[in-house]
Parts: structure tokens; sequence; C-alpha cells
């Protein structure tokens, strides 16, 4: 590739003012020649973008039109790199124009048509070679003696947390290295035993002064491909978006509602990318904006900050929490939207001293029955042999981040997590919240032992089978914190305090809640695989959708009455059942167009088994008169397959016909066949989940179910369907 119009530009140190839109648009078009589109490939997260000299080079738009950024490159001193935000994209083997793309890439980064490349942690040597380059792998630490033997290196840089490989690597690229690197940002806190990336990772801090980085934000979910386009919008980059917002400030042009929503978000993601303790991109946000932190107005339910009314509030308070999260400080001031929520601390609540006792072989948090107030420094302490073991104290059950939200009801980010890597450990939160020991999976083997929690306030909080009814009603739920919990060894549930106090039978309700657990694991057999409680909190803005699964589960502050209250009817209902069940679907029975399907299977046999009522009550979606409508659907359907696996109510109908007809145990049969070998080997990809489904069902049904699959218009090969032919054949009636 011969030398272009950017390579001025890179032989200077740094310049000063932005390349010219023309300059970048020329330079992707390069890039991206040949290119119409690549596959997203595994779950990738933005790249942040705020240098002189960088710029985007692929990109979607998100469910607002706001472009986000999966891969980028920049200039640096005289060389050139390139960050995707995933690994997968370095080995051009995702299909489509993918392997187009890498070769342009590497072209590029090295300034010639044939460089030497070396890669690290990526196997595709004969990719590489393939396109004509002299490749070759090589292991250990990126160093000065290694990297000058390539003119390119690929590295897949999840592992980098050693300052000194991202010193020796940016000296490298300034000196003419091309650099290509990926990583999964948001899987970063896990894969490095829980450091953060904006501070442990090597590569990003050694290239901060090229103003490109990794992130650990998350998006791009329900994208299947990246489309090629020279032609993206400049308020992509960062600096670009603070210049623009200092102009307006100033009395310059004013920007439209597109630019300043794309600039918000520029900044945002770029601010995701800076450490604690330095950010000249963060110092320059703050001058644009025209003051010091804490002095916006503060977001709440009733009058959110949206990015239409409020995009220069929103800006300063998405980097004030990003700063509060990341200050290694012990002693930091509360912030005013604290109050707003989770909420304010009585000045006269007593602070106390609690030993509480962890137990190493259940991970997740360990609820301690503690508040941190805001802005109030407490102490941990931990036995000597515990410190520098991956260890955490969380200050907030509130775990959703809402950076990418349109509107705002509290700020974005209010937990924090501090690692325990001495004997004592201080620390405090800005927005205060419920205390906890975080417990790394890794410690199952480690012996039970103590903690001690200082200047804390006593929070609410249930055991079932430590606690009865009358000491949660005379003196547990009275204790001061504005938040509480209520814990089984199955279920752990989030609620403000006043809601807790409404309730008079928790043993009730948290038998329920372990049954209801315990009925999921058994239908699905994963009994033995369950380490920890579920968990449930309520938020007053959660990061997606009405309710979400994971850990913890979240829903809004309105559903934790229902979530709390106990009716033999059928309460706490089906959204809870609903999130339970995403937390048990497994790939081996979950296949395109049922992820929304399976685990609602399970919620109806909480009904069946925990309630004991009729399983079919739970959602007037599967009604008879629901049903009925779904088989006329299906039968009126010219594409079946299209229908069945876009509509997932109309899917379930069909699972709902096979238990009818099969019962219960035959959908625990189905799930346990996974691990009964005469079934053979598990499903290696969608089109054998399918083959698999009607195969496993039809031999513990006893029955030929293709027909029945046919007429629902599920896909499966014709060696599945000799497969269980010779059995006799099921319709239900109607269908």
């Amino acid at each position: 590739m011969k030398p272009s119009i950017l390579m001025p530009l890179l032989f200077c140190a740094f310049a000063q003012a932005q390349m010219p839109p023309e300059m970048v648009t020329a330079e992707r078009t390069k890039i991206l020649a040949g290119v119409k589109s690549v596959p997203k490939g595994g779950s990738p997260g933005p790249i942040a973008i705020w240098g002189n000299i960088a710029f985007p080079i692929l990109s979607a738009p998100d469910r607002q039109g706001v472009e986000i950024a999966v891969a980028a490159a920049a200039g640096y001193g005289k060389g050139r790199t390139m960050l995707f935000g995933q690994n997968n994209f370095l080995d051009g083997g995702l299909g489509g124009d993918h392997a187009q793309l890498m070769e342009n890439c590497v072209k590029w980064v090295g300034a010639k048509d044939k460089p030497r490349v070396g890669l690290r942690g990526v196997n595709a040597v004969s990719f590489y070679d393939g396109r004509g380059f002299r490749t070759e792998k090589f292991d250990g630490p990126l160093e000065k003696k290694t990297l000058k033997d390539y003119d390119v290196v690929i590295a897949n840089i999840q592992g980098i947390t050693d300052p000194e490989e991202g010193a020796a690597l940016a000296e490298w690229i300034k000196g003419g290295g091309g650099f290509i690197g990926g990583m999964t940002g948001w899987a970063f806190g896990q894969t490095s035993g829980g450091k953060d990336l904006a501070v442990a990772h090597g590569v990003n801090q050694a290239l901060m002064a090229a103003g490109v980085a990794i992130t650990d934000m998350s998006a791009f979910d329900q994208l299947r491909a990246f489309e090629a386009r020279p032609a993206l919008p400049r308020m992509m980059n960062a600096s670009e978006a603070v210049t623009a917002l200092k102009k307006q400030s100033s009395g310059g042009a004013a920007l439209t509602a597109e630019e300043v929503n794309q600039g918000a978000n520029a900044i945002q993601i770029a601010l995701a990318a800076q450490p604690p303790d330095r950010s000249n991109l963060r110092d320059a946000v703050t001058a644009a904006l025209g003051g010091t932190s804490n002095s916006g107005p503060i977001p709440t339910k009733a009058d959110p900050l949206t990015q239409a009314k409020n995009a220069s509030a929103r800006i300063r308070l998405g980097m004030e929490t990003r700063v509060l999260r990341l200050a290694a400080t012990e002693k930091v001031a509360a912030h005013p939207a604290h109050e707003s929520f989770p909420g304010k601390t009585d000045a006269a609540a007593p602070r106390i001293t609690k030993e509480v006792s962890i137990t190493p072989s259940i991970p997740g948090w360990t609820s301690t029955g503690l508040y941190a107030a805001a802005g109030e420094t407490i102490t941990v302490s931990v036995p000597a042999a515990m410190a520098d073991q991956s260890y955490a104290v969380r200050i907030g059950c509130h775990s959703d981040t809402l950076y990418h939200l349109d509107t705002w009801s509290r700020a974005p980010d209010i937990s924090k997590s501090t690692a325990l890597t001495s004997a004592q450990t201080k620390t405090a939160s800005a927005f205060g919240g419920l205390v906890y020991i975080e417990v790394p999976n890794r410690a199952k083997d480690d012996a039970p032992f103590t903690v001690t929690i200082s200047n804390a306030v006593a929070a609410p909080l249930f055991v079932l089978g430590k606690d009865d009814d009358d000491k949660w009603n005379n003196l547990i739920k009275k204790l001061p914190a504005p938040w509480a919990e209520m814990a089984c060894d199955k279920m752990i549930v989030s609620v403000p305090t006043e809601i807790a106090r409404a309730v008079k039978n928790p043993t009730e309700v948290m038998t329920f809640w372990k049954k209801q657990v315990e009925a999921q694991d058994d239908i699905s057999n994963q009994t033995a695989e369950r380490k920890r409680p579920e968990r449930m909190v309520a938020d007053v803005q959660i990061s997606a959708g009405f309710m979400h699964s994971g850990y913890p589960i979240m829903l809004h502050v309105p559903e934790a009455d229902e979530m709390v209250t106990f009716s033999r009817l059928k309460f706490p209902g089906w959204g809870y059942h609903h999130e339970v069940g995403h937390n048990h679907q497994r790939g081996d029975f979950t296949f395109d167009g049922t992820g929304e399907v399976t685990n609602n299977v399970l919620a109806m046999y909480v009904y069946h088994a925990v309630l004991e009522k009729d399983w079919l009550i739970g959602h007037p979606a599967i009604s008879e008169e629901a049903r009925k409508e779904n088989i006329q659907k299906i039968k009126r359907a010219s594409d079946k397959w299209q229908t069945w696996k876009s509509d997932p109510f109309l899917a379930l109908t069909t699972y709902i016909q096979l238990i009818q007809e099969f019962g219960w145990e035959s959908w625990r049969k189905y799930l346990y066949s996974f691990s009964d070998s005469s079934f053979g080997p598990a499903p290696a990809n969608d089109d054998a989940k399918r083959d698999q489904f009607l195969v496993r069902y039809s031999k513990i049904a006893n029955k030929n179910l293709g027909p029945f699959f046919e007429a629902w218009g599920i896909p499966v090969s014709s060696s599945a369907k000799a497969e269980v032919g010779k059995m006799p054949p099921w319709m239900p009636m109607g269908l």
C-alpha cells in the first residue's frame, strides 16, 4: 500500500487540530476497499475515540440512530494502530468480507503491501500467509526485542495487565510499527480477576496518547453484521464533540439534535476508557461544559435527564459517575443525586462495627446486613491470608449502568467494587448502598473466614432458617438503612426498606422463592450446578426491558411489592419466573427463535409444581383463546418457520401442546436427556438442536413427532425424520 496523505501527520509528534474530514474519509475508504459488510462475530463492545489522528472504521447505529464504533484506527508518532472490540475480528474468519477487511488493515497499519506480520494469541498464520504476507506466530510478552522483527503485530490483548508490555508496544508503534489489537472489553473484569479495564489494562494505558481505547461497555446485541461505510459522522470522535460544545457555549453555531446526541454518546464512550487519576479529555470536557462537578440538575423518576433536553448535564453527570466509580481514594463526597436514588441515610442512625462470616464455596455477593452511607468511609478487615486473593467489597446492589439510555431517572452508575488487596481496606461510595463481600469463583476451596466491617449502618436482612417472623417484625425490619434484603439459600431479594417493612410474613415469602428456584433447578437438571442463590434487585431504572435476567435479575421498584407478596393464587407472578427461567436456559434446548420461549416453559412449571395451580393461568397470551388464535396464525402463514420463530407465544403453544399430551414428565426427561449418553452427543449448532428436539422428544413420547413439527413449521432434517419415522405419528386435535 502506497504512503497516503496521512503520512505527514503520522510523522508529527501529535497534531493539534483534528484531521480534516476529507482525509478521514479517504483513509477509511482505503481500509474498506472491496468490503461491503462484516459479520458481527461474538459479543463485541464499543471502541472509544478521541485522538486528533483517530477515526472509526466500522460502526452501527443504536436504537436512537447514534453510531457506535466497533473498530477504530489512529496514528501515533510514526506508526499506526487499530483496535477491534472483539478478538474474533483478528483471524479473518468471520465470513462475508471479513478476510478482505483484515488484508486491508494489515496493509494500512504496515504502510506497505507486504509487511512482515507477527501474531500473538491469534491462530491465523495460514490465513495471513494466504493473503500474501510473511507471517509467523510468537509467544511471550510484547517487548522490544520481539517487536523489532515485524512490521505489523496482530494480538489478542485480553490478558495484558503488565504496563511494561504496553509501554514497549507504544514505543514500537511510535517508531513506525503497525499494530492491530482486539479484545472483549466488557469481560476484562472476569478474565483479570476483578481488575478494572480503565485502570489495569496495559495496552489501553499505553495508547492513551493515541486517543483510541477498548471500553468495558457492551453494544450491538441485535446486530448481525456491520455495514462498511466510508462516510461516518464526524462527531464520533469525542474531541470533535468537545470542540463543538465549546464553540456552541461561546456563541457559535448551534448543534443539531443529531449532532448533540452523536457527540454526547462519543464523549460518554471515550470517558469510559479514561483512568481516574489523569485525563486530558476529562479536563477538556469540564472546560467545555463551563464548570466543576456536582453542579448540574439531578435526575429523578418524575423529572429525568434526557438526551434531547439535557445533553450537557448528562455528559457532566456521566463523567462524574465514571470518575467516582474508579477513584482509588477512600474519601469521596456524597453526590447530590444519591438523595433521589438509592436514598439518603438518616444522619442520626448509629454507625456500627459488625463481623460477617464468609463461605468461599458460595461465590458471588455475600450479604452483610450493612449499608454504607453516601460519602462515608467504611473499613473492611480480612485475615492476612485472604488479602489480595480476588475478594472485593461492593457498595451498592444497583449494578446496572444506564449510559446507553436516552433517559436517565437516576445517575447512570451508582455501585462500586473495591478489591481487598490488603488486610485492611478503606473505601467509600458517593451514592451509598448495601455492603457485600464479593467472593470469586476460584475461592471454592478456601476455608471459611470472618471479615470485620466498621462505620456502616445496620440494614434489614432476613435469612430463612436463621430468623423468624417475630424477630423480623419486632427487630430486623426496624433497622435504619434505606434498603433491605430477604434471603434463603436459593434466592435473595433486595427492596427499599419502606417496602420490606410492609411484609409481615417473610418466612412464607422466602419459602416460596426457595421452592420456585428449586423447581426450575429440578426440572432442568441443574440442581447439582447451583453454587449460589439467585438475586433479584429493584431499581428505579434498569438497563433494558421491563425486567431482565442475570446476576442480579433486575426489576423496577413498583414491582418490588409483588416480589415480596405471596398469594396462593399466582403471585409473585409470571415476570419473575420468566427471568429466573432465563437464568436456567441452556443452549442444548434453546435454539434460534426460542430465547424467549424455553424460559417460559420453565415459568409455567412453577405454577404446576410450586403453586399447584393450573399452569396456564400465568399469562393472558397462553389462554385457550390465545392458543387457538396461534394455531390459526400458523395455518395461515406463508412462511411458517419465520412466523414461528418471530412470535414467542405462538412458539410456546407448540411446547404447551407437547406437555398437555405427554405430561411434565416428558419435558423433564427431554431436559435430562442431554446428560444421558444413550441419546448421543449434545447438539453442536441450531440445525442439530432442532433435529435433536424432534428425535429426543419422539423417543421419550414413543411417537413420531415429525408431522407435528412440520405443521408448526419447525425445520428438521430428513435424516431426523427418518430416525423417528417407524413410530406411530401424533398430531393434536385442531392442528
